[in-house]
């Protein structure tokens, strides 16, 4: 079970993280009371103002003091490096000079939302690694030469040991099989669709899950040196950017404060007027900028939530609008993993029906994709399975059932071979016998979401105009399924660190990319990204910690619509910048000139912040056209021969 997202919180902050958190959060809350109970004593006692004055003021106090505390140091000190904290410190200060108490609690309040966006985004890493612990194994059924079995930790493996790993256990590391046969799922590392048959000879890695038969392996390599571990690893050195708002309100930070100063200054100095000089200080608090990108963001986030998508990062905004080339993982994204038949193929003088009669009481009671798959197109092509004595399957391989005096077969065309079927060269799929003759073959396919194909020409329409496949799947699969979506460019059969060297390798060329996928195979790729986003409802809590947006819907056609929410979201802030630096210059010429009382400058600034809040707040009035309009939610999907 997944936890909870306060519960993921707990699990990767430290005690002393956790502890500033809970004291900011406090003081924000009592903060926030304290403004309330003001209000509400000046509305009910009118006739005493000085008693709603005091409780605003402490209110304001409470939340204030910690900015100070961050902002004043630095512009007071001899070289003074012009931060956020001190333009909101300057903002504080001169609400405090003019009794504005309400702004001078709202303002750090509303900045400390922008700070908890920052650092939600740099817990992505963090989360993505614990998500990854819950996949390790810590024992290990080590074999030693006289073949007794003994449990000890993963740590005390060296490389060249043996170890057993029986049937519904999670590999521990990184192996080869060297007795035994079975179906390894690996999707969790691979993205595989199916669970991949192994036998002596075959890779496996830590992480994945063995279904149905007893394994030994020989260890090549440490729990530290396993892909799992590998992941871990590279995911500890990704580095979340800031976002482009903060990072520009920084830059204009710089030099706003020593401007402001020099412009009251030479008012004072000209006009010898000290109502001018607090004017111009008044109007130029920069109440309206400290906001701009935080009030945005906010309205992001709740339209964002009503259309099932987790923002983790609010360096999107930007870089929505600069994305050229999409990178999508297959299985569990552009398609489903559910294996259905698709054909088969017969031997002359047999039947359909005979055929999946056959498959289906080989199948039975079988939770192998492939045997569930021909059960199914058994039911529904209303086929009735025979009476069997004994079904038998043979892991890895196939399943034979004895059937009066006959033995039926379903598997792989070698096993099948081995057994005495004598099958043509051109026999293709999962091969069905009874005795040592072939009846036929079924080809089976993985069904392609609905909607998958409308989504990547909405995303072409955004202005990615290059459509990269990456699956750990087999190479005639994943060519298959780019055929039918028309992809530029397909990877099969490829490893996290593989999906990883893709990303990178298109950055090299100067693209920017949208990376979309939905497991642990995808965790590497998405934190490299220009922007990741996860897709699904059973996205794991690898790829939700790597990703910077998670979908908590399946439907890809989630996707265009996040890229047009980041789109409104940025033109939103920039719109916000432009208008609260309008009201600040048109305050300011005012003040200058004399136009305006320093209670008038403080009633405009309060007024920029409100049309701040209030044009970020359009974007909640937004309805994107999907929300009137079903997509995908019903009928079939498209599908593609496996």
């Amino acid at each position: 079970m997944s936890a909870s997202p306060s519960t993921s919180w707990q699990l990767v902050l430290t005690a002393a993280e956790r502890r500033s958190i809970g004291l900011r959060l406090a003081g924000d809350l009592t903060g926030g009371g304290l403004l309330l109970v003001g209000v509400i004593l000046s509305i009910w006692r009118p006739d005493q103002p000085r008693i709603s004055a005091v409780v605003s003021a402490v209110a304001a106090l409470v939340v204030g003091i910690p900015v100070l505390m961050r902002g004043l140091p630095a512009l007071l000190s001899p070289q003074p490096r012009h931060t956020t904290d001190q333009l909101v410190s300057l903002a504080l200060l001169a609400a405090w000079a003019q009794g504005a108490f309400v702004t001078a609690t709202l303002v750090p309040l509303i900045l400390d939302i922008g700070r908890l966006f920052e650092e939600r985004t740099s817990l992505g890493a963090r989360e993505a690694i614990a998500g990854l612990h819950k996949l390790e194994v810590r024992e290990a059924v080590v074999v030693s030469s006289a073949g007794v079995e003994s449990s000890i930790l993963i740590d005390q493996l060296s490389v060249g040991d043996r170890i057993r790993v029986r049937p519904g256990q999670v590999i521990p590391v990184d192996g080869l099989v060297i007795h035994g046969h079975s179906a390894v799922d690996q999707a969790p590392i691979t993205g595989e669709s199916r669970p991949e048959d192994v036998e002596p000879g075959t890779a496996v890695y830590a992480g994945t899950l063995n279904v149905s038969g007893l394994l030994e392996l020989r260890i090549t390599g440490l729990a530290s040196d396993s892909v799992l571990g590998r992941v871990a690893s590279m995911l500890r050195r990704v580095a979340d950017s800031q976002p482009q708002w903060v990072r520009s309100l920084e830059r204009l930070g710089a030099a706003y404060v020593p401007v402001v100063l020099t412009v009251a200054a030479t008012t004072l100095f000209f006009t010898e007027s000290v109502e001018r000089a607090i004017t111009v200080l008044v109007v130029a608090v920069p109440t309206a900028l400290v906001v701009a990108g935080p009030a945005a963001m906010v309205a992001a986030l709740s339209l964002a939530t009503r259309r099932d998508m987790l923002i983790k990062d609010a360096g999107f905004l930007e870089v929505a609008t600069s994305l050229d080339t999409l990178v999508i993982d297959k299985t569990g994204t552009l398609t489903t993993g559910e294996l259905v038949v698709s054909s088969i193929s017969l031997a002359d003088g047999l039947s359909r029906a005979r055929v999946l009669q056959v498959a289906a009481t080989c199948g039975h009671g079988s939770l192998h994709p492939v045997s569930r798959a021909a059960v199914a197109a058994a039911e529904a092509a209303g086929v009735q399975r025979a009476g069997f004595d004994r079904v038998e399957e043979v892991p890895g391989l196939g399943a034979r059932a004895s059937v009066g005096t006959e033995v039926w077969r379903f598997g792989r065309p070698g096993w099948l071979r081995s057994e005495g079927v004598s099958i043509p060269e051109h026999a293709e799929g999962t091969g069905v016998a009874v005795d040592g003759r072939w009846l036929g073959g079924i080809l089976l396919e993985d069904t392609i979401r609905p909607g998958a194909q409308r989504a990547l020409d909405r995303l072409r329409a955004h202005g990615l105009d290059r459509v990269v496949l990456l699956t750990g799947d087999r190479r005639a699969e994943a060519e298959r399924v780019g055929a039918v979506l028309q992809v530029d460019e397909v990877f099969a059969e490829v490893l996290p660190e593989d999906k990883l060297r893709v990303v990178e390798q298109e950055q090299s060329g100067g693209r920017r990319v949208l990376m979309v996928g939905d497991g642990v195979n995808d965790a590497l790729a998405l934190s490299r990204a220009d922007m990741g986003v996860s897709l699904g409802a059973n996205v794991s809590e690898v790829a939700l910690g790597g990703a910077d947006v998670a979908l908590l819907t399946g439907e890809p056609e989630r996707i265009p619509e996040l890229l047009d929410l980041a789109r409104r979201s940025r033109t939103t802030v920039h719109q916000n910048l432009g208008l609260a630096l309008a009201i600040v210059v048109v305050m300011m010429t005012l003040a200058i000139r004399g136009g305006i009382s320093p209670l008038w400058g403080a009633l405009a600034h309060d007024l920029g912040a409100l049309l701040v809040v209030l044009n970020a707040a359009r974007m909640l009035r937004h309805q994107t056209q999907d929300e009137n309009t079903p997509t995908g939610g019903s009928g079939s999907g498209e599908r593609v021969s496996a």
